[in-house]
């Protein structure tokens, strides 16, 4: 049985939710995606097992389409807002629950780590947590897999926490508590950041990003938190405060494995 050390170091991973969603049709899955990035995950910790990894995804044509219809980013604003924010929560466990049961499949003891059961915000800020739950599944050997949540708040009522944000959270979490957070991956439908003739950017610092920026692309699809231009930014947050590097990488063709294999990989490095 697998179980958390702080000796060993922690990679955070999220499945983008362009990757594991078809962001244009509601709700609609990318199974054979899913199934082939489960696989990489077993692989990597069959054969590298003093790495630990804990996998979060995104929301892609889930979540975002009924959060973006409730505003459910902005609290309660309305008198939809209170239904709205449960039509969100649940539409976020039903994606979350798609993938807990792929890592079931493969032999995997996943289980689901929802913000909306252990966060309480204010304005938008961390204020009252249950990490302590997290710690214990990890403890105990389990393989939680978290995701964007729709997060009650003291100020607004609600609100939404998008991924990237759930992980930098994680990040100072477990660097407060003696862990050892290495790197955090970001698997996107791309290879990495591109450029405008479609070339992979393979390294952005905090100075060359404001020279960067003019290659961003819109979204496809409905996303209420940010796409490329908030990964970066929040990745930007941990060079900056914790010295810790981000990727943004393809899952496809081994890749993710590739780079834990030390073996030819695509990608941008964020340092």
């Amino acid at each position: 049985m697998k179980k958390f050390s702080k000796k060993n170091p922690i990679t955070l991973i999220k499945l983008g939710g362009s990757v594991i969603t078809n962001k244009a049709s509601s709700m609609s899955l990318k199974r054979q995606a899913i199934e082939d990035l489960v696989e990489q995950v077993k692989k990597i910790r069959e054969e590298f097992p003093k790495e630990q990894i804990i996998v979060s995804h995104g929301q892609g044509s889930f979540a975002h389409i009924p959060a973006h219809k409730y505003k459910t980013m902005d609290g309660f604003i309305n008198e939809g807002s209170l239904y709205g924010m449960a039509v969100v929560q649940d539409v976020a466990a039903r994606l979350n629950r798609e993938i807990v049961k792929e890592f079931l499949n493969q032999g995997i003891p996943a289980v689901s780590f929802l913000m909306s059961n252990s966060l309480i915000t204010n304005n938008k800020k961390a204020e009252e947590n249950f990490f302590v739950l997290l710690e214990k599944y990890l403890e105990k050997g389990l393989f939680p897999i978290t995701c964007g949540d729709v997060i009650i708040d003291k100020k607004m009522g609600c609100t939404i926490w998008s991924t990237e944000k759930i992980l930098n959270f994680f990040v100072e979490q477990f660097t407060n508590k003696g862990y050892f957070v290495k790197r955090v991956i970001h698997i996107t439908e791309v290879d990495g950041f591109l450029n405008d003739k479609k070339e992979v950017i393979k390294k952005i610092s905090s100075e060359s990003w404001k020279d960067y920026q003019k290659h961003l692309r819109k979204t496809r699809g409905i996303d209420v938190t940010g796409g490329m231009d908030l990964k970066i930014e929040e990745s930007l947050k941990l060079v900056k405060k914790f010295n810790i590097t981000s990727y943004i990488m393809s899952g496809k063709n081994n890749n993710l494995f590739n780079f834990f294999a030390k073996k030819e990989w695509i990608g941008t490095e964020i340092s």
